[in-house]
């Protein structure tokens, strides 16, 4: 929904231009999400010029869809939709001529060691040569030497005119600058490649501890000192003029010039708006990387986490007084960045899981994995050309110092990824993340601390037991390890006395109990969920610690445990239960746990005369929400099997009777791309839940053979239906119910085929 709205916000934006240029810089570091954007442009944009720059892509890869990447390559270039240009760095001759244009002279006036010089310290890249050659025009650096050529001062003056390297030549321009300017230089580099002219002011006050009466001529001087970077051609500005909002109370200044009038102006406001810089507020970018690296390369460490600090308090402190910009995604990434380049784990891992987890929520999993990542590599980066013992990623010398407050963060953060992989079916890695997580629970000390909450642990149980069921932990046919994790969560949420907890605790050991057959345990275990459950109370809270409604869902595993055992009127009462009673009140916007809730009752409601009801509550609960707040563009790893339901649904509740769309099904399913296979992960997970989706998609084609006149096409289908059906009975073996419903649909669809 994100990259539509964006890429349909451009294009309106911009549909009456007769020509947009898009130019981008370093396209190698764009994530996937901006290409995603980036491609939506591209295929529906009709007057755009796309130019993206990067390094070469052999070694600096590109986060491009490989689809897409392939498209581009083969048909978009046969139509002249797409073109690659390589650049070469320039050769002597170039920069010959380059220096020959830049100094006012004849190619022939310029001196072979002199354009040798330039070209081994600029490696021929145009920007540095430039940068250089500029170095020289502005410090006068050249001669005429004695055979009448122009070349280089004489290097044994007392001013240097060789240089090793673009750095040096870079330094040498910043050393001429004035202290002071260099100091805001420091300052700005630390904040970015771009910067505004207000965060810097917030953040120099922070650094060298201004006074409020003072803070006019600090900024007047902080002000001053970027104006003379700019004329030096290291900073340039972007724009001019304060921040936009209509409700702020107007700040009018007659004869502006340069802010001249500034200190006559009277401020009625509070937070970044009483700034006396807020109304001449300007963003500020470096001309190149370069300059911005030579600054960082020259600095100390221990300063530059300093900086960054600062930064970082700065900004946070204007957030936290102004209620409109605490929301504000972008501006929160940059405190987490400088939080996190600072080095302080625990304000880096808060703003970290605030942000991933609404990331999360929005579908964009992968880009909160990503956050979680640069919180976590602080602790990871420290201590790490050691050898010596580690856990989940970290050594044991920096568990050992570790506080309270970063243990229960770092928990947090390899749950949290662990949450993330598994929404994106990666069960693997979302296992790693989990063990991670429980071997540095087991082998940091201030774990037996009295100030440590050990309800912190109880989702690392929860999500170990997730990917156990998406078959990405083996176990021995006694279920040994399973067992032992949710005898252990039991008594230790037990002991913890907190419903939502002791619930998710329960309602794994039903869930287990069910799946190897012992139902009247497991149906104890639901009793006492019902004692000490509420959703109104307590679905927000399950969702928070683990994802989605974890304990709700024991009633949906009900379902197939009464059906398991034949109690087919006690299977529909919990389904009308979970429909009329828990639904309702679920998060809309949870559609992942709303259709896991719903899943296995759809299965049990088709099957006995009641497909239109689940069709009906699929689209109130499912498919609307969706589209409402994620739309077509949205993802979640239910979604694929949306459409292949609701045919499912349509076709069995009109068994007996004509189909409106009969047609539409056939030509629909004879593409079977239509029909999503789902990755083995997500096909345990779905099977664990009520049965593997691929035996309904062979329903399916079941369905439809029997509608078909044409032989042929009802052979085909059977056939389909058949393997489908056939590849889950290989896949359910340590699921019984998941086992006997494909098992019950393959005899009937064989059954069919023995009748023609």
């Amino acid at each position: 929904a994100i990259v539509d709205f964006m890429a349909g916000a451009f294009i309106r934006c911009t549909r009456n231009s007769d020509i947009i240029l898009l130019a981008l810089d370093d396209v190698q570091w764009m994530d996937e999400m901006s290409w995603k954007v980036v491609q939506a442009i591209f295929e529906r944009g009709k007057n755009v010029l796309i130019i993206c720059g990067s390094r070469p892509p052999s070694t600096n890869p590109l986060s491009v869809d490989s689809s897409f990447w392939a498209s581009l390559q083969r048909e978009y270039k046969d139509n002249h939709r797409f073109s690659e240009i390589d650049l070469n760095p320039f050769n002597i001759l170039d920069v010959k001529e380059m220096i020959a244009n830049s100094l006012d002279l004849k190619v022939t006036e310029v001196d072979c060691n002199f354009a040798q010089n330039v070209f081994n310290t600029s490696g021929g890249m145009p920007h540095f040569l430039s940068y250089m050659l500029d170095s020289i025009k502005r410090n006068n650096l050249t001669a005429r030497l004695e055979n009448g050529l122009v070349g280089l001062k004489s290097s044994t003056g007392k001013e240097k005119t060789e240089f090793e390297s673009v750095n040096e030549l870079l330094l040498y321009r910043l050393d001429s600058l004035d202290a002071s300017v260099r100091s805001v230089l420091h300052l700005a580099a630390v904040m970015g490649t771009e910067f505004e002219l207000l965060d810097a002011a917030l953040a120099y006050e922070g650094v060298f501890c201004v006074k409020e009466t003072e803070k006019l001529e600090a900024a007047m001087a902080l002000r001053d000192s970027l104006d003379l970077a700019v004329q030096e051609g290291i900073i340039e500005e972007l724009f001019v003029g304060g921040e936009d909002n209509n409700n702020d109370e107007e700040v009018l200044e007659e004869d502006y010039d340069h802010g001249a009038s500034l200190g006559d102006v009277y401020f009625a406001l509070t937070g970044r708006k009483s700034h006396p810089l807020y109304a001449d507020n300007r963003r500020y970018r470096f001309t190149h990387d370069s300059w911005r690296t030579s600054i960082l390369s020259c600095m100390l460490h221990e300063r530059r986490c300093d900086l960054h600090e600062h930064i970082a308090i700065a900004l946070e402190s204007y957030c936290a007084d102004e209620s409109e910009q605490e929301n504000n995604i972008e501006r929160q990434i940059r405190i987490l960045k400088h939080w996190t380049s600072s080095g302080n784990f625990v304000r880096s891992a808060n703003i970290s899981l605030k942000i991933g987890g609404q990331l999360m929520l929005l579908g964009l999993n992968s880009q909160g994995i990503m956050l979680f990542d640069d919180s976590l590599s602080i602790l990871k980066e420290q201590g790490m050309d050691s050898r010596e013992e580690s856990h989940g990623g970290i050594c044991i010398s920096i568990l050992n110092t570790i506080n309270v407050p970063e243990l229960d963060r770092l928990i947090k953060l390899n749950v949290a990824r662990g949450k993330a992989f598994s929404t994106l079916g990666m069960s693997k890695q979302s296992t790693i993340s989990y063990q991670n997580a429980l071997d540095i629970l087991n082998n940091t000390i201030c774990a037996d601390s009295e100030d440590f909450d050990r309800s912190v642990s109880f989702p690392i149980f929860s999500g170990l037991f997730v990917v156990l069921k998406m078959g990405a932990i083996e176990q021995d046919e006694e279920c040994t390890f399973e067992k032992h994790l949710i005898s252990k969560f039991v008594e230790q949420a037990r002991l913890n006395g907190d419903p939502v907890h002791y619930g998710r605790a329960l309602a794994m050991q039903g869930e287990t109990f069910g799946r190897l057959g012992n139902f009247e345990q497991a149906f104890q275990s639901l009793e006492k969920i019902k004692k000490i459950y509420n959703i109104k109370s307590h679905h927000a809270a399950i969702c928070r610690a683990y994802g989605s409604d974890r304990v709700a869902q024991a009633f949906s595993h009900s379902v197939n445990w009464n059906r398991s055992l034949g109690r087919i009127d006690a299977a529909l009462d919990t389904c009308n239960f979970i429909i009329e009673t828990l639904l309702p009140h679920c998060d809309p916007k949870n559609v992942h746990n709303s259709f896991c809730l719903l899943y296995s009752c759809i299965v049990t409601m088709k099957d006995n005369g009641l497909a239109f009801d689940a069709r009906r509550a699929l689209l109130r609960f499912i498919v609307h929400p969706f589209d409402e707040h994620f739309g077509p563009g949205g993802s979640t790893f239910s979604k694929p099997l949306f459409q292949p339901i609701l045919v499912l649904l349509d076709l069995q509740g009109n068994e007996f009777v004509e189909v409106d769309k009969i047609d539409e099904y056939t030509e629909w399913a004879s593409d079977e791309r239509n029909m999503p296979i789902q990755s083995e992960s997500l096909e345990n997970a779905w099977a664990a839940m009520a049965v593997s989706p691929s035996v309904l998609f062979g329903e399916i084609y079941y369905y439809l053979a029997k509608r078909q006149n044409k032989v042929h096409v009802r052979r085909r289908f059977i056939q389909i239906g058949i393997s489908l059906m056939e590849r889950t009975l290989t896949k359910t073996k340590s699921l019984p119910f998941a086992r006997m419903y494909s098992t019950e649909k393959l005899e009937n669809i064989k059954a069919f085929a023995k009748e023609l």
